[in-house]
């Protein structure tokens, strides 16, 4: 790797390749939205609490109790879009990020201004914290705060008393380049230990053989269903036939290969958060506020596709209305169905030499 592919990779990526940090996009996002109602509530705080002693001691009429005011408010627009738009706009977490972090600027280099006899504080305190409190590429964290820089040294040039004016603009260089290191830095870490993190949660979820679900997975969620269903929950029940035979006769390749594509066309029509392998070659789905004819239906389709390339599966499906489901019944119903359609199966004269 060249110099400037490293440099490339450091800025866009925060050290991992293209692809894992575009496939970890939906958790910088979630984590995002998460520290964005946490942040926005401490700052909420702050402004209001500013605002009240500045009535205290100052009235509404002066500059500052105005500004923590309007401050205090972008804050709460901002929360309240954190805690619910943002939940089924994922793609403007980053935008209200952005927003969050220039509000906080904008507060630090405004109560500078105010005080032109003073060197700023506030403002440099933002430069070096607001970087660091949220995910992101680090090219665009460190642009933004060179645009920062830039728009505070003019401003204080313009407006501060030279004396002052010069100390500041030192500061904020300084510090500036201080936190554009300190962001390169600290956001690689950061986010390459999210992607670790989120290394270890798939591989405790994850049936690595099949990509589906596992059943440690399976265990843990089980009795949340019921909570996330409006009107019923449908519960489908799949076990391969003929896996035994296949890996005696072909090999246990063969039969990973069937495995496989069970599995992927399970996921394909029942999605994947809800796909689960529970055993050798056992298979779970749950449908919340699915109907019984449609699956049926869409069972059947699953088995012609899965005969066309020599392979059969057994379903068997129950459904149960959400105010009276017990998971454990539910299952255990799907699964009864399941084997009644696997005798079925059996029984057939050309699947008599494959039965267990």
């Amino acid at each position: 790797m060249t110099f400037a592919q490293k440099v490339k990779k450091m800025f866009l990526y925060a050290n991992l390749e293209k692809e894992e940090y575009e496939k970890l996009l939906p958790t910088i996002r979630e984590e995002n939205r998460l520290l964005l109602v946490i942040y926005s509530k401490i700052a909420a705080a702050m402004f209001f609490l500013l605002f009240a002693a500045s009535m205290v001691t100052g009235g509404f009429t002066t500059v500052n109790t105005t500004t923590y005011l309007a401050s205090g408010v972008v804050v709460l627009v901002i929360l309240f879009c954190a805690h619910g738009y943002l939940h089924e706009r994922p793609d403007l977490v980053t935008f209200f990020v952005y927003i969050f972090e220039l509000l906080l600027y904008g507060f630090g280099v405004r109560i500078s201004m105010l005080h032109a006899d003073a060197p700023a504080v506030s403002a440099i305190a933002f430069l070096l914290v607001s970087p660091l409190l949220f995910y992101d590429r680090p090219v665009r964290l460190s642009a933004v705060t060179a645009g920062v820089v830039a728009v505070f040294c003019a401003m204080t040039a313009c407006f501060k008393e030279p004396n002052v004016a010069a100390t500041d603009i030192w500061n904020a260089l300084t510090f500036g380049v201080v936190s554009g290191a300190t962001t390169m830095f600290l956001m690689s870490v950061k986010i390459r230990a999210l992607a670790q993190s989120k290394r270890i949660e798939y591989l405790s979820q994850t049936d690595l053989l099949t990509g589906v679900k596992n059943r440690n997975h399976y265990e843990d969620r089980l009795q949340m269903y019921p909570e996330i269903c409006k009107s019923s929950l449908v519960c489908v029940y799949g076990d391969v036939n003929g896996l035994h035979e296949m890996n005696n006769r072909e090999g246990h390749r063969k039969g990973d290969e069937m495995l496989r594509t069970v599995a992927e066309t399970m996921q394909r029509s029942f999605g994947e958060e809800h796909t689960y392998r529970v055993g050798g070659d056992e298979f779970v789905a749950f449908l919340p506020d699915g109907q019984a004819e449609k699956t049926a239906s869409e069972i059947k389709r699953i088995q012609t596709e899965l005969e066309k390339q020599g392979y059969h599966v057994s379903f068997g499906i129950a459904v149960w209305e959400r105010d009276s489901v017990d998971m454990n019944k539910l299952v255990s119903e799907a699964e009864t169905s399941m084997f009644e359609a696997k005798q079925a199966f059996y029984r057939q004269p050309e699947n008599n030499r494959r039965s267990r």
